[in-house]
């Protein structure tokens, strides 16, 4: 079943209920002379439950007129003005113009809902009972003596159940939204000519509200109601042109409805107080109004005691909103312009703001905290905009002097007759302290060297090239490894501000000897291969370079019949996720139980196995010579 069938049903059920169901329960009198709940069905219809929620509720209630002895042209004619008045009241609650408040469907999340609807109900009842007083004086005027008192029955009845069905339903509706809402019309109109009928509506309405207390001309009391009929008409051809939908329940909105509550406890209050004595007190204070019409005493007893609570509350309520509601609705505004890294840009917001800054409370202490967050905030983005580009800048620099580092090293592996040298550097951030080189002296003699320099980044690579570089300039005239070391380590400590040092091993491999000179000053010691395995070779290491001036390094020789495989603490300090070291022992332990074809790419591999997804934390490096 669609929705329009819902509505339609849903009133239809709802006035047989209430009009037909109350008629034979209590076997009520027509012309509305007792109590006619089903008035405020025609509210509700239209108001809940859109055109076919009126619908439903006129043509039913149209049944349960012919059911109770009302003449064919006169039911028709009622039913005519039920809808429009039904219908009235939807168009007036979704077409309502105010630019401070938001168009939604019915529910109470501010006092100015509440007081409009209210407003509402009271324009619906006042035009129901206007109309259909008209009607009885057209269609049964052997009734003209009674028109006074059944007009005040029609809109007292209207107003109390109108009131009564609306917030309950509006209380339902929060737990579950059964409300039509309206699609906006993309039509455009000129709403000074609807603002022009609706004040036509509202004179005639009151003058034939005056012909009607004052006057008995028949035929004026008919050409006003075709008037007022008529501009009704053209009144609820009004587009409907914006509907806002809000999926939270706002903070009046929860004060709203414990009013609501409230409100519902005070009527049944007040049923009970009719039905006793102090009921006949009232009683006589109201007789001057409605003479031997006891219900429509006992429903202006409940107005007026509803005015009595009504009023202050609602004025207490609209203070609460003023002071703190709206203050807090505008902050909430913020929400929208709020985004990730970005600046708040809203003068308007910071405006709204201020209205409030001045205040000696809450609210004020509030807004200027919400003022000083938004500067706090522009401020800290416009630093972080300027911090990023300054690390965009930093970063390319730091690419360039990766690229700068990477040309420091051999480019391409050394291959000749007798050996073959390959290296491996990878820093763990952009450059790193890590090197190697290699390159031929002469005819018969190859230097190899590796380094790991103190610290990381830019200070460690700088540090490093510029021993790279003091080593080549050298080992061009001393062949000696060990006096090349001790030139370096002086030069050094001469100038060594900052404290650095560097672990170094420097070789130099002869073709025709087989000699592979070295001398190491604090390396890891170098693993050899002479025949089927791999050995860590047994050396002193020696102290690192750059913390003692004048040490002097020793010279080794060894016979290389195989391969050298040089490397930094990056490689056997390596992590895995159980935070254990790779390792010297697992390193030799790989090498001799794993045929390598690429025996770095190979360690490599190994390496990134056992460290799996833990993060590299110090440059890797890696030097093989092998011999051919």
């Amino acid at each position: 079943m669609n929705n329009k069938a819902k509505n339609f049903l849903i009133t239809f059920i709802l006035m047989m209920i209430f009009d037909l169901g109350y008629y034979f329960i209590v076997s009520a009198p027509n012309f509305g002379r007792e109590l006619t709940p089903h008035l405020g069905i025609l509210f509700i219809g239209g108001l809940f439950f859109g055109p076919y929620g009126s619908l439903g509720a006129v043509i039913a209630n149209l049944i349960c007129d012919i059911v109770r002895g009302y003449t064919i042209t006169s039911t028709i004619a009622s039913a005519f003005i039920s809808f429009i008045i039904s219908y009235m009241a939807y168009k007036l609650w979704y077409t309502k113009d105010s630019e401070k408040h938001i168009l939604t469907r019915p529910r109470l999340n501010s006092t100015y809902n509440m007081i409009y609807l209210l407003v509402v109900l009271f324009e619906c009842g006042l035009l129901y009972s206007t109309l259909s007083v008209n009607l009885i004086e057209m269609f049964y005027p052997i009734d003209l003596g009674l028109n006074y008192h059944i007009g005040l029955q029609y809109f007292v009845n209207f107003i109390n159940f109108g009131l009564v069905f609306s917030l309950a339903l509006i209380l339902i509706s929060e737990k579950k939204d059964f409300t039509y809402t309206p699609l906006p019309s993309k039509k455009k109109y000129e709403r000074l000519n609807f603002k022009i009928i609706y004040y036509l509506l509202v004179s005639f309405t009151v003058i034939n509200i005056i012909f009607e207390v004052f006057g008995d001309n028949y035929n004026v009391n008919i050409a006003l109601t075709i008037i007022v009929m008529f501009l009704l008409t053209l009144y609820n051809i009004k587009p409907i042109n914006k509907i806002t939908t809000i999926k939270y329940q706002s903070i009046p909105e929860k004060i709203m409805n414990f009013f609501v509550v409230i409100t519902l406890i005070v009527l049944v209050v007040e049923i009970v107080v009719i039905f006793s004595p102090i009921r006949d007190v009232l009683s006589e204070l109201l007789h001057f109004i409605a003479t031997n019409q006891q219900y429509l005493i006992m429903l202006l007893i409940i107005d007026l005691i509803i005015l009595l609570f009504f009023i202050p509350a609602l004025i207490l309520l609209n203070h609460i909103e003023e002071k703190v509601i709206d203050p807090i609705n505008s902050f909430s505004k913020i929400e929208p312009y709020i985004t990730k890294d970005k600046k708040i840009e809203s003068d308007s917001i910071l405006e709204i703001y201020s209205d409030y800054t001045t205040q000696d409370d809450e609210i004020g202490i509030l807004s200027r905290s919400y003022t000083n967050l938004i500067n706090y905030n522009n401020d800290y983005i416009e630093n972080l905009e300027s911090l990023e580009a300054e690390k965009h800048r930093i970063n390319a620099e730091l690419n360039i002097a990766h690229n700068i580092q990477l040309a420091t090293l051999p480019k391409e592996t050394l291959d000749n007759d007798f050996i073959k040298v390959k290296g491996y550097c990878k820093a763990a951030k952009e450059v790193g302290g890590d090197f190697y080189d290699f390159y031929k002296i002469d005819d018969e003699n190859t230097m190899i060297t590796i380094g790991d320099a103190s610290g990381k980044g830019v200070p460690a690579a700088i540090f490093s090239m510029i021993i790279q570089n003091s080593i080549k300039l050298l080992i061009k005239n001393e062949l000696d490894p060990a006096r090349v070391l001790n030139n370096v380590n002086n030069q050094i400590c001469e100038n060594n501000t900052e404290n650095m040092f560097i672990t170094l091993f420097l070789a130099i491999y002869n073709n025709k000897t087989h000699k592979l000179t070295y001398a190491n000053a604090g390396h890891n010691p170098p693993i050899v291969k002479n025949g089927d395995s791999y050995k860590l070779r047994d050396i002193d290491s020696e102290i690192v370079l750059g913390v003692w001036d004048d040490y002097e390094y020793r010279k080794h020789e060894i016979v290389l019949e195989d391969e050298l495989l040089l490397y930094t603490d990056g490689i056997t300090d390596a992590q895995n996720v159980e935070h254990e070291l790779y390792g010297e022992e697992r390193l030799i332990n790989y090498l001799n139980t794993h045929k390598c074809d690429d025996i770095i790419n190979n360690i490599i591999d190994e390496i990134n196995t056992f460290s799996k997804d833990e993060e590299q934390f110090d440059d890797m490096t890696l030097l093989v010579l092998k011999v051919k």
